[in-house]
């Protein structure tokens, strides 16, 4: 009876020691390749497109300027400009503006300035010429330094011509007048340089 128990409790034991070496982890294995990449998914559908922006204004391609720097002045207080813009065309049709800067100042060509007197301007084919006068009328022995001027060809952009007296047409003999009108109702100083370029860079 005693070998019978024994022998059964060696049977348990090497039963439980078979389960448990069975039962343990082994070492970690080393790791797999990397798997290979998924298909791209398909591309959005692109957005609406924005409204179009407002157009611009139209620059005015009918004004020509022609510059001087450091012009000077004759004995007789002329100040002789060569103008090649202004052709018999332009004479007999465009509206021709001139201004003088001397010192901050912009000043027009046919204006009076208390500081010395006042300006003339007339104008020929390819020339535009400034008179400085004193204040009795006589050609000025000192006129103003000047450092800049400025001459300006204003080509008519609608003309009308009609026969006859048409008092109230846009003829290139009424060009120059209505422009000047146009100014003075939009309360533009057509003495003042800037306040003439400002307004003619904001028409079409």
């Amino acid at each position: 009876m005693k070998i019978i128990i024994k022998f059964f409790t060696y049977g348990v034991l090497i039963f439980h020691l078979a389960f448990t070496s069975c039962s343990k982890d082994g070492a970690v294995g080393p790791v797999g390749p990397t798997g290979t990449m998924g298909v791209n998914g398909m591309d959005g559908n692109d957005g609406t497109n924005g409204i179009d922006g407002n157009n611009g204004a139209d620059g005015n391609a009918n004004v020509e300027t022609t510059i001087f720097t450091n012009p000077s002045w004759s004995p007789t207080s002329n100040m002789e400009l060569s103008v090649p813009s202004i052709t018999q065309d332009a004479i007999d049709n465009y509206l021709i503006l001139a201004f003088l800067k001397g010192g901050s100042f912009w000043y027009s060509s046919d204006a009076n300035h208390s500081a010395f007197g006042y300006f003339r301007g007339i104008y020929e084919v390819e020339k535009y010429t400034i008179t400085a006068f004193d204040p009795d009328g006589r050609f000025t022995a000192n006129p103003p330094d000047i450092t800049l001027a400025k001459v300006i060809v204003i080509e008519p952009s609608n003309v009308i011509v009609k026969s006859g007296n048409g008092k109230n047409a846009n003829t290139p003999s009424n060009f120059r007048k209505n422009t000047l009108a146009k100014m003075v109702a939009a309360g533009v100083d057509i003495k003042d340089y800037d306040a003439v370029t400002k307004y003619l860079n904001s028409i079409e």
